[in-house]
């Protein structure tokens, strides 16, 4: 999504100000998500995590049992077995509606391509994640994500620059009645949605939670972290000794000093 962006403003990258500070945003994106990239790449290259073999993070069933009903991208259903909320939500579903208006009206030359990208990105997103959508040759690269509606994540960043663009072009003549009538119709909203809210009091205690727990299907073992795929190969292959491992530490050589 990047590469397209970047693309898309290819020539701007004639200018040495731009080049300098695109260099400087990279070393800064770099630099913050380090604590992250680096382990990754680090096990990548010289461990064998369970992660990085084949389907060892999920398969292209599981990633297509993840995939959403479109009913679920438009309210959440509270007596369902999960509490999860997936749907995209009546506010933006509005502010999208504007995007033709805004469209007819004429987007500002500044970042109309952006416009125009942003949207197409957020409209391909959300609708990757319905069950319905087609992966084909894409199946194997986006296995890594697990589940589909994951790309709800873009969704939600793109199509919320869009609505805020698509707002900005409402208000530019609002009166202080306007700001009223519609400050009183989101609270309105906020208050009828309070009581869809699922609440759970009964939540258990992690002290209570079984962890090394093994059964006879190896995909459900819970070990603590997820179901195993991010333990070294040769760990995930010996649960047992995971579930009775001693709280305590182990010396392989050596003599062991407390």
């Amino acid at each position: 999504m990047a590469g397209i962006y970047v693309c898309l403003n290819i020539k701007k990258l004639k200018d040495k100000e731009i080049l300098k500070q695109l260099g400087i945003s990279v070393l800064c994106v770099l630099g913050i998500s380090a604590f992250f990239w680096m382990p990754m790449v680090e096990t990548y290259f010289f461990a064998d995590y369970v992660v990085y073999q084949e389907d060892g993070m999920a398969t292209t069933e599981s990633l297509y049992k993840s995939g959403l009903d479109i009913k679920t991208l438009l309210y959440t259903d509270t007596k369902g077995e999960e509490a999860h909320v997936f749907e995209v939500g009546i506010p933006i579903l509005i502010m999208l509606c504007l995007s033709i208006l805004a469209i007819k009206k004429g987007i500002d030359k500044t970042y109309r391509k952006e416009y125009i990208l942003f949207l197409v990105i957020g409209i391909i997103s959300t609708v990757i994640t319905i069950k319905q959508f087609p992966w084909g040759i894409f199946e194997d690269i986006f296995q890594i994500i697990q589940f589909k509606w994951r790309m709800l994540l873009f969704s939600n960043f793109f199509l919320a620059i869009i609505c805020a663009v698509n707002m900005n072009m409402l208000i530019k003549n609002f009166s202080y009645k306007d700001i009223i009538a519609i400050s009183t119709i989101c609270i309105l909203y906020v208050g009828l949605l309070m009581p869809l809210l699922p609440k759970d009091t009964e939540i258990q205690d992690i002290d209570q939670c079984t962890i090394g727990q093994v059964t006879e299907n190896k995909r459900d073992t819970i070990v603590g972290m997820g179901k195993g795929e991010y333990l070294p190969v040769k760990s995930n292959d010996n649960r047992e000794y995971i579930r009775t491992r001693e709280d305590t530490v182990y010396v392989i050589k050596g003599i062991r000093k407390d």
